[in-house]
């Protein structure tokens, strides 16, 4: 048996986005020895330090709070507007929770000091860096116990629960041992599975997808966010929310290659709604990979915001107010203001921004297996099929939750220490991703490709299946690749390694899941079910993972609150039914 270095704790909390620093802070407050583990440094790392960001609550409560916000609205009607958008899909429960406990985590960090730059109806608006600086600085002040640049490779479970996990430390090249009564996954979604992505590249579903080797169930795999008009260019800047923001600003019409406007081949009334609202990025995400999928994409697969020459002046001096110098998070997209009024325009398209689906959770953030929790985009979401509101609120939500929960697990559990046999198992496995190989990027270039365009916007069957053969294949031919140098600090290689079998698990979990929804609800859209059936898909699709294949379960939704409409519609005439039993008051994004 080889020795490790063991870290001891009441909880460890893995992911240091908005999620994890606000369980690690909960659990410490509640008593509880707390260790926080992240893949990155800290508090630099993640989803949430690229937000832009809004919080969003209910806008009586942000008018309380002496902020612009409409005073006619009630958390009852955002509850409502939550769950119509999200196709009544939701776990109303969860919903209600968010929705009520919103308020308390926005004057929370409000009153330790975050930066407010302005509000509307039910938001407030600030930066994803201002809020990661705020958690650590009152994580810090809680004791919370920090390890940077570590990977967790697996959790450790004995009999029913988790006990632990198995991390590496990318900067000193070697195994840790994190022994727990309690542990608290948040590490995020897995954007880096996708050609074009609107989120960091380091989130590639790690915690999902060992929760899932380890046997905890996982719900609502299926629905994936993309963010439309994200900008599309073979470089770093591609998935840049840039052009998003600025088609919001600007609005207007969106291009095909031949031209066409695209826009004008949907309903009138959904496509007001859509460019002017979040509802855009399900709506005009699917509008431009059908451009894609008839051949009548961009040379990056995009289509083309163009503006009409005559209004040049006039726009720049928009653009110009609201990103002087044309700058957006540091990067200078100066070189856009020719190209938005020549042919073709600028190309831009949809990026995996958000996953609804992740461990299935309780109203506690509970998972199903004793001892693990989850948060923030590592959880089923509170959002249905379509989120419509804030993540950052979410995660926030979530942490507070999942961190406390995991805490009062902790007071009552003994810390069982993992048996030396199961520790191994898990190293052994993590070290044969060590030996050399074919270059691991090759593969995961293939990975993005492909998931992209079978599990992006629009799928169907064919796609589907076609996916999860590659999968499949994929997985074998994993041991055939590895790094291409053998040192073992700083061997990035390696953690992609580690990655791919990650991102390889959540394409297998959610195109299984895809293939079952015989339906279009909300993000999860099938050419080939080109309908919403809400007389028979009222229910979210539980998986879990035995003996490397996948057993699953519906799980039919309870409409504890509120119930949703009955029968089948065209998926567009869904999305007009819904769009019209919103509230009035639907500010915020």
């Amino acid at each position: 048996m080889s020795v490790y270095e063991t870290i001891r704790s009441d909880v460890l909390v893995i992911g240091a986005g908005g999620a994890g620093l606000r369980a690690a802070i909960a659990s410490a407050e509640n008593g509880s020895s707390t260790v926080l583990v992240n893949k990155g440094s800290i508090p630099k790392s993640g989803a949430t330090v690229m937000a832009d960001s809004d919080l969003t609550l209910d806008g009586n409560s942000l008018n309380k709070m002496g902020f612009f916000g409409e005073p006619r609205d009630s958390k009852d009607k955002f509850f409502h507007d939550i769950l119509t958008q999200g196709f009544y899909l939701n776990d109303q429960e969860l919903l209600r929770i968010y929705v009520n406990r919103a308020p308390d985590r926005v004057k929370e960090l409000i009153d330790w000091g975050i930066p407010v730059e302005s509000s509307e109806e039910r938001a407030i608006e600030t930066a994803g860096y201002y809020i990661l600086d705020v958690l650590y600085k009152i994580a810090k002040e809680k004791g919370v116990q920090f390890f940077e640049d570590v990977m967790i490779t697996d959790l450790l479970r004995e009999g029913d629960r988790i006990v632990g996990a198995v991390g590496w430390d990318i900067v000193r090249g070697k195994f840790l041992v994190f022994s727990s009564k309690a542990t608290v996954i948040a590490t995020g979604g897995w954007h880096k599975a996708f050609l074009h992505s609107a989120g960091s590249r380091e989130l590639s579903g790690d915690g999902i997808a060992m929760a899932l080797r380890a046997g905890a169930e996982v719900s609502d795999m299926e629905f994936i966010t993309f963010c439309a008009n994200t900008f599309y260019e073979k470089s770093s800047r591609d998935g840049s929310l840039f052009t998003y923001i600025l088609h919001f600003l600007l609005g207007g019409p969106i291009y095909n290659i031949n031209g066409e406007n695209v826009l004008k081949k949907y309903d009138e009334y959904v496509v007001s709604k859509a460019v002017s609202s979040e509802w855009n990025k399900a709506i005009i995400s699917y509008v431009s990979f059908k451009e894609k999928l008839e051949g009548k994409a961009g040379p990056q697969g995009g289509v083309f915001l163009k503006v009409d020459t005559s209004d040049e002046k006039k726009i720049i001096k928009a653009v110009e107010s609201y990103f002087p110098g044309w700058n957006y998070r540091g990067g200078d997209f100066s070189d856009l203001k020719a190209k938005l009024f020549k042919n073709p325009g600028v190309e831009v398209g949809p990026s995996a921004e958000y996953f609804e689906g992740g461990i299935n959770v309780k109203p506690d953030y509970r998972a199903s297996l004793r001892g693990l929790f989850a948060a923030g985009e590592s959880a089923k979401s509170p959002f249905g099929a379509n989120r419509v509101v804030a993540a950052t609120t979410e995660m926030l939500v979530s942490g507070e939750i999942a961190g406390k929960s995991a805490s009062e697990y902790a007071k009552t559990a003994d810390l069982i220490k993992p048996q030396e046999k199961t520790v191994e198992a898990v190293v052994k496995k993590a070290e044969q991703k060590m030996k050399p190989g074919k270059p691991i990027k090759e593969l995961y270039e293939q990975i993005k490709v492909k998931s992209f365009n079978l599990l992006g916007p629009i799928r169907d069957e064919e796609g589907l299946k076609d996916l999860l053969f590659f999968a499949e294949r994929a997985k074998v031919d994993l041991a055939d690749y590895g790094p291409t140098y053998s040192r073992l600090s700083y061997n990035y290689e390696y953690v992609l390694s580690l990655e791919v079998e990650n991102m390889l698990e959540l394409i297998e979990a959610s195109a299984t899941a895809a293939l079952l929804r015989k339906e279009s609800r909300g993000v999860h859209v099938r050419s080939d079910y080109f309908f919403t059936d809400n007389d028979s898909w009222l229910k979210e699709i539980v998986l879990v993972k035995s003996n490397d294949s996948y057993g699953y379960s519906f799980q039919e939704v309870q409409q504890t609150y509120e119930s949703a409409f009955r029968g089948k519609y065209g998926y567009f005439e869904t999305v007009k039914k819904l769009l019209k039993l919103r509230s009035n008051i639907t500010g915020g994004h």
